[in-house]
């Protein structure tokens, strides 16, 4: 392995270690079960910490990598239209009146750390460590199935095993469409702001529910697994074909 995803590697154990013990905490000190809302109050302090080790990796080893100038393109105004409308529905539709507002600060605070953490970590660090030896398709398959195995972490929170591979697997291949925008883009803000955005509205909407904003969550859910599954398939076509970057494929006539 390379000095770059050896260090990667490392800032996703540092990650692991730290949710790890923040969701043991949750369920055995706090006896709070994953996914209700509250494990948030006692999350958003592991999620500092973890975010902080990935953005001091990629300072001190990255430093230049994922913030190049953005260029525009379809996944950028897909998910940017679809996160606008989610969060105009959930922000505009639901009814505070009442709502614990201390706890839905503290989840649009957590959620935006998760946002910038986990996409520095997987996208930042580790798909740029393996983009760099092994070709872009190899870079992607590798950070999205390390994104998915880290939701592991939910099982020392209480989560049900069934529910939480299920939540891997669906980590996973949006962690596909992730780190194709990055790719894209070549800037992992517009990647940072749309996972920070679902994540918030998924958490909120669990405090606050408006039904339209489920849906739209949902029905964009259903596009991306489509959407991931297709890159997917074109990618491993790719690999067989021994291209290993889509700059790699020749021009069909």
């Amino acid at each position: 392995m390379t000095k770059r995803q050896k260090m990667a590697m490392l800032a996703a154990v540092l990650y692991l270690t730290i949710m790890t013990i923040g969701m043991f905490m949750l369920s055995n000190v706090y006896h709070i079960k994953y996914g209700n809302p509250k494990m948030m109050e006692v999350l958003i302090y592991n999620v500092f910490f973890a975010v902080l080790s990935s953005i001091i990796i990629y300072i001190l080893y990255f430093r230049g990598t994922a913030f190049k100038k953005p260029k525009l393109n379809f996944w950028i105004l897909e998910l940017g239209i679809f996160s606008m409308l989610v969060l105009a529905a959930q922000v505009f539709l639901g009814n505070y009146n009442g709502a614990d507002m201390k706890l839905i600060w503290t989840i649009v605070a957590t959620t935006i750390m998760v946002g910038i953490g986990e996409e520095m970590l997987f996208r930042g660090l580790i798909f740029t460590a393996f983009k760099e030896k092994h070709g872009v398709f190899i870079g992607i398959l590798v950070s999205s199935f390390v994104f998915g195995f880290l939701h592991i972490t939910n099982l020392a929170g209480g989560a049900e095993l069934g529910a939480t591979l299920f939540q891997m697997l669906n980590a996973g291949l949006s962690g596909v469409i992730s780190a194709w925008i990055f790719y894209k883009t070549k800037n992992l803000i517009p990647s940072m702001i749309f996972h920070g955005i679902w994540d918030m509205m998924g958490l909120v909407g669990t405090v606050v529910t408006v039904n339209v904003a489920s849906y739209l969550s949902l029905a964009q859910t259903l596009f991306e697994t489509i959407a991931a599954i297709v890159i997917i398939v074109y990618m491993v076509k790719n690999l067989k074909k021994g291209y290993k970057s889509p700059q790699d494929i020749p021009n069909k006539v």
